[in-house]
């Protein structure tokens, strides 16, 4: 007979969950923050800039997979999810320093890019070691909800609180570069912190060795895998959303709706309805499954961008309550579609024999990172119409019907397209208990 999995505490949950906050904190300012940073202090055009962003996340196609691949065949006392994490660690807070905090006006571009690929290198190495053990630490259909469901609000809450520390920084030194600083020194701090807690106090489950593939059969085998293919299609699709309502939402409720100087709180308000909404979801997933709950949080999306583009301008009163709702599902998404891909890698584990966490989760944040990077297409679409940011509200009517259409159609096309993509999935509930039985009768037998 299998052994039962052990029971995890809150405590222990508490502290697996820690280190998503100084991690997931890392990823928001590379799209809002720093982007301008090397722009305006570090003095790089803007379209080396927007290649080098671009280019790392084009990089992580062939990385993270990788990354994920050579730490599945690890195998340490420690445990080869806690041994990477330890390992990144060190490389992590070097690479944010220089980051966000060493490099110098007029650095050699090489310089610049060399160190965003190490920073980028050294997070793929730690969140694809984290979410793995996600997916492990409680390997039972609703466990790994439950788990992921932590992680997420430690994301929510470390995205929330650079937010809060780059708007108190600029707003009350009139610095973004002190904010770009102060947000650096943040990470760098709560990431020992966090890691050390989490590696110290959980105990990783023991895994049998898994069979040598080379990255190419991995690949060749994931190609393969119609399932996974399930979950990686709406994960792009809904990354490639959220990536065109961040890169055009300031534009947007400025220049459309009027909220010259309160567009950040709106953003701010998106935010932190998003972690609220977490545990919603989280909820509804044990009463309704995993992928249905997926599809009604796309429906729902969809919902809200429709009404978004009703709100009249410059109603603070009815936008800031409207912003909450909409802002429900935005951690929601991520949540689901890391404990789908969880249970991918038990059908892959029955069907191979191999335990591949990391190869799948690899690739899940490869196309999580996609999708956002392809958001900012959208500016060449509002160059051609006319639009310049500089005018502002002043723009052609025809480029500020431009940047609506942009912003509306682009993301409720995208979500609707997702929810439909979850169509007759056959990962439920039943199905994966029997998956687990096989994988537990192996087990024993190998014992």
């Amino acid at each position: 007979m299998a052994k039962a999995e052990r029971k995890v505490t809150w405590w222990e949950l508490a502290a697996f969950a820690a280190p998503s906050a100084p991690l997931t904190a890392m990823t928001l300012p590379s799209t809002i923050f720093l982007p301008p940073y090397f722009a305006t202090h570090l003095g790089i055009p803007l379209s080396i800039v927007s290649a080098i962003f671009i280019g790392v996340r084009m990089l992580d196609i062939i990385v993270d997979p990788g990354i994920g691949n050579m730490q599945d065949r690890t195998h340490v006392p420690l445990g080869r999810r806690r041994f990477w994490m330890l390992m990144g660690l060190p490389f992590m807070m070097a690479s944010i320093w220089c980051v966000y905090i060493g490099l110098w006006p007029g650095v050699p571009i090489p310089t610049a890019a060399a160190a965003v690929v190490f920073m980028f290198v050294s997070y793929a190495t730690m969140a694809i070691a984290h979410l793995a053990w996600s997916g492990e630490l409680v390997p039972t259909y609703h466990g790994r909800t439950h788990v992921l469901g932590a992680v997420q609000v430690a994301s929510m809450i470390g995205s929330s609180l650079m937010l809060i520390i780059a708007g108190y920084v600029a707003f009350r030194y009139r610095s973004d570069l002190l904010a770009v600083y102060a947000m650096g020194w943040t990470i760098i701090a709560l990431l020992p912190v966090t890691v050390l807690a989490c590696v110290a106090l959980v105990q990783e489950s023991p895994r049998p060795p898994q069979p040598h593939l080379t990255l190419w059969q991995t690949l060749k085998t994931l190609a393969k895998n119609k399932l996974a293919q399930r979950v990686l299609v709406p994960d792009l699709l809904l990354g490639f959303a959220q990536g065109i309502s961040g890169g055009l939402f300031i534009f947007y409720f400025e220049f459309v709706l009027g909220f010259e100087h309160q567009a950040q709180t709106m953003l701010a308000i998106y935010f932190l309805s998003g972690l609220a909404g977490v545990p919603l979801w989280w909820f509804l997933a044990r009463k309704l499954g995993k992928h249905r709950t997926l599809q009604l949080l796309l429906l729902y999306s969809v919902l809200t961008t429709a009404l978004l583009s009703q709100l009249p301008r410059e109603n603070f009163a009815l936008a800031a309550p409207f912003m909450f709702f909409a802002g429900l599902p935005f951690g929601g998404g991520v949540l689901l579609t890391r404990s789908l891909m969880a249970d991918v890698v038990d059908e892959d584990e029955v069907r191979t024999g191999a335990r591949r966490s990391g190869i799948y989760f690899g690739i899940l944040l490869t196309t999580s990172k996609v999708g956002i990077a392809l958001g900012p297409l959208t500016y060449i679409a509002l160059e051609i119409s006319g639009f310049r940011a500089a005018l502002g509200a002043h723009n052609t009517p025809e480029a500020l019907q431009t940047l609506t259409v942009l912003f509306i159609a682009g993301p409720l096309l995208l979500y609707l397209l997702a929810a439909l993509s979850l169509h007759k999935y056959p990962l439920d509930e039943k199905r994966h208990a029997e998956l687990a039985a096989t994988i537990a009768a192996r087990h024993a037998g190998e014992a």
